[in-house]
């Protein structure tokens, strides 16, 4: 196991889940801002999706409403739950890997709502990231034109993928 993957780890059991909760909710809703794939979500409308991380013992829970991904704290039970360990769902997240080769090697497992759950694994598997929609839609069509050639330069996500091959 790579140093990188036992921090992970350690900080998804050191730091309560609620934490975890609210920050992966604050990312994935920043990152989809101005992305157009987003709308194929609006069937998710309403219901809970849980994320068990299976060797950090770690339970997500979200509930998705008005196009976000909120903390849930309900006690409600999940319309869609999804089990894993850490490295199949960086995997997933970072799609080193196709999420039906994780779901058909049972690496990661669905549960409940088995059509939503499909709604949330194609949508994964056939999302575009759009960094020029996503950089207009956050800071203004201006600053956009002004930030994005200079991050064609540099390049940042050949980095992050440097950063992210390393857990492995």
């Amino acid at each position: 196991m790579s140093l990188a993957l036992t921090g992970i780890q350690i900080l998804l059991n050191a730091v309560p889940e609620s934490v975890h909760a609210k920050l992966t909710s604050r990312i994935s809703n920043h990152l989809l801002r101005g992305q157009d794939f987003s709308r194929r979500l609006e069937s998710l409308e309403g219901k809970r999706i849980w994320l068990t991380i299976t060797d950090t013992d770690t339970c997500l829970r979200f509930r998705y409403e008005n196009a976000r991904l909120l903390d849930d704290r309900s006690g409600q039970p999940a319309d869609i739950h999804f089990r894993g360990d850490i490295r199949s769902f960086i995997q997933l997240a970072t799609r080193q890997e196709d999420p039906d080769t994780l779901f058909f090697s049972r690496k990661l497992s669905i549960e409940g709502n088995t059509e939503d759950g499909l709604v949330v694994k194609n949508f994964m598997d056939s999302m575009e990231f759009d960094s020029e929609a996503h950089l207009k839609a956050w800071l203004g069509t201006f600053m956009a034109a002004r930030i994005l050639p200079l991050l064609q330069r540099l390049q940042p996500g050949r980095e992050v993928q440097k950063m992210i091959r390393s857990i492995d």
